[in-house]
C-alpha cells in the first residue's frame, strides 16, 4: 500500500470499520423476532430457525467469496452496498407476512450484506494498521460480538413498545446511517484496499495448503465446541441446578466474556506466540467446560465457568483471522480467511443443534458438555501438529502481489 494516512486518518478509517462491525453484530440478535414471527401463517420454532440458519450461511458463503470483489470497488462503495442491502434487507422483513420472505430478506439479503461487511473491515482495518494488525482485527471481531450483545437490549425495548416491525426498521435505519458515515469517512480520508486480483493471486504451497487446512479444523472444533454452549447457556444453568433468576444471568455472563475474549485477544496477541495462543484458548475452555461437569453446589463458580467458555470463544474467533493474516500474507489473506472462515458457518449450524439433540434423547446436558470437552482437545491437539510461522517468519516470507 503506497497511500500513507496520518494519525487522524487513520483512527477515523479503523473507527468507520469498527462502527460498521457494531452494527452489523445485530444479526445475532435473532432470536428476539421469534414470538412476534410466531404469529405468521405456518410459522413454528423449526420453521423460523431456519431463517438465522440461512442467513449464518449466507454470511459464510460471502465471507468465502468476497475477496473478488473487494479490491474491485471503493471503501466507501462497498460501505454504501453494504448498508442499503443490509436495511432493504431489515426493512422488507418488517414487512413480511410471510416465512418465504423472510427466508430471502433477512436470511439472504441481511445475511449476505452482514458477511461482505464484516470481511470486509477485517480485511481493510488490519491493512490500515500494519504496526498493531494483529490488535486491530481483534478489535474488528470483538465489536462485532458486542454489537451481538448489546443488540438484543435496544431491540426488546422497541418490540415491546411497537413489536418487531418497529424494532426493524430502527435497526435498519441505525445500520444505514451508520455504514453511509463510514462510507463517507473512508472517500474522505482516500482510504484503499490493496487487495489482489483473482487472476494475480498467489498459488500456495503445499506446506501452505496443509496448514489451511489444519486451521479449519482447528477453528471448526474449537469454535463448535463453545456454541454447544453458548447457544444453550440458560438451559446448562437450569441444568447444573441454577435457580431460575440466576439462571438467567447466564446468556449474559457468556457474552461477557465473549467480548473480553475478543478485546483482550488483540493485546495478547501481539506478545505471544500464535501457535501457544491457539493451543491455549481451547484449554482454558476445556476448563470451564470440565467445571461444568462437577457436581458441586457453588452456583456463582458455575456461572463462572460459564463465562470462561464464553472468554476462550471470544478469544478464538478474534485470534483466527490475525493468524491467517499473519501466516499467508496480504497476498492470500482475504481469500485463505474466507476458506477457513467456513469453519465458523459449520460450526454456527451443527453446534447447537447437536447440543440439543443429545439433551432431547437424554434429557441431559452432560453429553454434550462431554463432546464439546473432546472437541477442544481435538482443536489443541490439531494445531500442535501444526506449522504455524511465527510474525516475524511471516513477514520475512510474505510473497509480494
Amino acid at each position: 500500500m503506497n497511500t500513507l494516512y496520518d494519525q487522524r486518518s487513520t483512527l477515523l478509517i479503523v473507527g468507520a470499520c469498527l462502527a460498521v462491525s457494531l452494527v452489523l453484530g445485530s444479526v445475532h440478535a435473532f432470536s428476539v423476532f421469534v414470538p412476534g414471527w410466531q404469529e405468521l401463517p405456518g410459522a413454528d420454532r423449526g420453521s423460523l430457525s431456519l431463517v438465522y440458519s440461512i442467513a449464518l450461511v449466507s454470511l459464510t458463503l460471502v465471507v468465502l467469496v468476497s475477496h473478488r470483489i473487494f479490491a474491485r470497488l471503493s471503501p466507501s462503495t462497498i460501505f454504501s452496498i453494504v448498508g442499503i442491502v443490509s436495511a432493504g434487507g431489515l426493512y422488507l422483513s418488517a414487512k413480511s407476512s410471510s416465512l418465504n420472505s423472510l427466508y430471502l430478506f433477512y436470511g439472504v439479503l441481511f445475511g449476505a450484506s452482514n458477511g461482505l461487511g464484516y470481511g470486509y473491515t477485517l480485511q481493510l482495518a488490519g491493512q490500515i494498521v500494519k504496526k498493531h494488525q494483529g490488535l486491530t482485527m481483534a478489535l474488528v471481531t470483538a465489536n462485532y460480538a458486542v454489537g451481538a450483545t448489546l443488540a438484543p437490549v435496544l431491540l426488546v425495548w422497541l418490540i415491546g413498545r411497537g413489536g418487531n416491525s418497529q424494532a426493524l426498521t430502527a435497526a435498519a435505519l441505525i445500520i444505514f446511517i451508520v455504514c453511509m458515515v463510514a462510507a463517507v469517512i473512508v472517500r474522505l480520508c482516500r482510504s484503499e484496499y490493496t487487495g489482489t486480483e483473482q487472476s494475480a493471486l498467489v498459488n500456495l504451497t503445499a506446506q501452505e495448503r496443509r496448514l489451511r487446512l489444519m486451521l479449519w479444523f482447528g477453528y471448526g472444533a474449537a469454535v463448535t465446541a463453545g456454541l454447544m454452549i453458548i447457544g444453550h447457556a440458560f438451559g446448562v444453568a437450569i441444568w447444573m441446578n441454577i435457580p431460575a433468576q440466576l439462571a438467567s444471568l447466564a446468556p449474559a455472563l457468556v457474552a461477557l466474556g465473549n467480548m473480553l475474549g475478543g478485546f483482550s485477544a488483540g493485546f495478547i496477541v501481539e506478545r505471544y506466540s500464535n501457535k501457544r495462543l491457539l493451543q491455549v484458548l481451547p484449554a482454558l475452555s476445556s476448563v470451564g467446560l470440565v467445571l461444568l461437569l462437577i457436581p458441586f453446589n457453588f452456583t456463582w463458580v458455575r456461572l463462572l465457568a460459564l463465562a470462561i467458555v464464553g472468554y476462550g470463544y471470544g478469544a478464538i474467533i478474534a485470534l483466527y483471522p490475525v493468524v491467517v493474516a499473519q501466516s499467508f500474507g496480504r497476498s492470500n489473506s482475504a481469500r485463505v480467511y474466507g476458506q477457513v472462515f467456513t469453519a465458523w458457518g459449520t460450526a454456527g449450524l451443527l453446534g447447537p443443534w447437536l447440543s440439543g439433540l443429545l439433551y432431547d434423547r437424554t434429557e441431559s446436558y452432560f453429553g454434550g458438555v462431554v463432546l464439546a470437552v473432546s472437541l477442544s482437545v481435538v482443536s489443541l491437539l490439531v494445531i500442535r501438529a501444526s506449522v504455524i510461522p511465527t510474525v516475524s517468519q511471516s513477514l520475512m516470507s510474505k510473497k509480494s502481489v
